[in-house]
């Protein structure tokens, strides 16, 4: 919004907007977890419960969690993926038969029990990865005992390795419900989210991560930011002037006089502000720090010129009046000079500097008006003085020989100037634009730090161009046009979410399921297990173990020793 409305591509996003609604003004939540069996549980338990608050939460969408990705899922791999999980899957059958009978600890020490048996008859793996599981129940057990929390992730036994962050990572996309009265009009869905997942014990210390990202929470910790930012370098601002003023002018009544004023007239230009441009924005916002930085320096002037004035026998009242009159002249080139300045920004598209210029010129004025008719009135009430001053009173700071001094190494002071320029010529070269406003941005927070972890890793690009075309073979023909500029890395269309090769890969997932389908159609009733139970099933399997770790010297005898 800080971008002029009338701008062609504003009004083609606008367009866009209205097209696909449900992209606009979103929370992203980024859950990542120990394993991909832990994300998926952590996402699916934290959707439904965020779509029972309709309060906070217009819509909850997670994609990895739809039952359309859930059945359709496999048709979006590769041929050859599907090839490579068929083979595992069909490799592994009778461990998954067994667990499906059996889906507690017993089942799983039985199968590890006879591909043991196996392992000690035909030297090898068996018909699992034996030394893989082995190892990662050694891993949950070591972390038990040290009191961490680890998991053992059956997909990873399945399928192989742990998988990259990618695969152990989910992310929702949240519509809040936004409180436009506040500052922070998300905040309550924000607190929502960061409450609901400490409730539901989705934290560190159960191998949990959950940030959040996208616009809306760009958005709130941007403002949060600025407010804190902006309040800040005021306060500093503040109290470096006040600083400077008691350094320089050495009367506490002017100070005063000189603080009061500034203060009255960042009132008075603040009070333009939200009359001329209704609602300050990330940008505009800056013009208190730049009204307490030059506004300061009419009445340094002013006071100045005032104490000189009385140093030269004037009474107090003749003082003002000849002090008006010496400096108001070059007080007014000033505030035009500046004003000129910044409201050079007015043509602009970019309305945020725009505004900015519109205040901080506007600002100039009313610091103008205010330290020529606020500042004398306040120094006449804070200050009485005698009729007739000394004449030959010092100056606070440059005395005669100060000044002589200073004239003395004037050479010295141009040569060091000069020396400054010309290093700096040799750094010019080097200067360079960064295009990207993201990196506008505080880079330490949640927001940002979760969007450039989903860049970098490939998740995301933000780098991107939309095109709204009126019907779907108009946007496939147009891709087919871009696909050919070398300029274009990649182009996508709603076409490109339709997966290809479908009859081969049906085939394939047929007769997977012609292989899977008999191990898992039926399920008996599992009796509950007792810890008496889980003992004499563990007692049996160490038995295994210890005879495994005999009789195979190598990595597979030491893993089942570990364990």
């Amino acid at each position: 919004d800080m971008l002029s409305r009338d701008l062609p591509f504003r009004q083609n996003s606008e367009r866009i907007d209205d097209a696909f609604p449900e992209m606009v003004s979103n929370l992203v939540i980024v859950i990542e977890a120990q394993t991909a069996d832990i994300a998926d549980d952590a996402a699916i338990v934290l959707s439904r419960a965020l779509r029972r608050n309709h309060a906070l939460y217009h819509s909850v969408y997670d994609p990895k969690s739809e039952s359309f990705f859930r059945r359709n899922g496999l048709l979006y791999l590769d041929v050859d993926e599907i090839y490579d999980l068929s083979d595992k899957l069909a490799e592994i059958q009778p461990f998954l038969g067994s667990l499906w009978r059996d889906p507690n600890l017993r089942g799983f020490f039985q199968i590890l029990g006879l591909t043991i048996d196996q392992s000690i008859k035909t030297p090898g793996d068996g018909f699992l990865r034996l030394k893989g599981i082995l190892d990662a129940t050694a891993d949950v057990a070591e972390a038990q005992l040290a009191g961490r929390f680890h998991s053992l992730s059956w997909t990873n036994l399945f399928i192989g390795e742990n998988g990259s962050v990618g695969d152990r990572r989910r992310l929702i996309v949240v519509k809040p419900v936004k409180d436009h009265e506040s500052l922070q009009p998300a905040e309550a869905a924000i607190d929502g989210i960061r409450k609901l997942a400490l409730d539901l014990g989705l934290s560190p210390e159960q191998g949990i991560s959950v940030r959040l990202t996208g616009a809306v929470a760009l958005e709130e910790e941007e403002l949060e930011s600025v407010e804190k930012g902006m309040g800040a370098a005021a306060i500093i601002s503040f109290i470096l002037v006040m600083g400077l003023l008691f350094l320089g002018l050495r009367q506490p009544g002017i100070v005063a006089a000189c603080l009061v004023t500034l203060l009255a007239g960042l009132v008075w230009t603040t009070g333009f502000a939200i009359w001329a441009v209704d609602a300050l924005n990330l940008l505009s916002v800056a013009f208190a720090v730049l009204f307490i930085g030059l506004s300061i320096d009419f009445g340094i002037h002013f006071a100045l010129r005032y104490k000189e004035t009385l140093r030269n026998g004037f009474n107090q009242s003749d003082a003002l009046v000849e002090t008006a009159r010496g400096v108001g002249g070059a007080m007014t080139l000033c505030a035009a000079s500046a004003a000129i300045a910044f409201y050079a920004f007015l043509p602009t598209d970019y309305d945020g500097l725009a505004e900015l210029g519109l205040i901080a010129g506007t600002g100039m004025f009313i610091a103008l008006f205010a330290n020529l008719t606020v500042l004398p009135a306040l120094i006449v009430s804070f200050i009485r003085v005698p009729s007739v001053v000394d004449a030959h009173v010092p100056s606070p700071i440059f005395g005669d020989k100060n000044w002589d001094r200073i004239f003395l190494r004037s050479k010295w002071i141009c040569a060091s100037a000069l020396i400054l320029v010309v290093a700096a010529l040799f750094a010019i070269p080097n200067a360079s634009f960064d295009f990207d406003p993201l990196n506008l941005k505080d880079p330490t927070t949640e927001s940002v730090s979760t969007l450039k972890d989903l860049i970098a890793d490939g998740t995301i690009d933000h780098h991107t161009i939309e095109i709204l075309a009126p019907n779907l073979e108009a946007a496939d023909s147009l891709a087919e046009r871009l696909r050919k500029l070398s300029a274009v890395g990649a182009v996508k269309t709603l076409s490109s979410f339709i997966p290809t090769k479908q009859d081969t890969k049906l085939s394939v997932i047929q007769d997977l399921g012609l292989i899977i389908g008999p191990t898992i159609s039926n399920v008996a009733k599992a009796r509950k297990l007792e810890n008496q139970d889980r003992i004499e099933e563990w007692s049996r399997f160490s038995k295994k173990l210890s005879l495994l770790a005999r009789v195979n010297a190598e990595s597979l005898g030491f893993s089942a020793k570990r364990l």
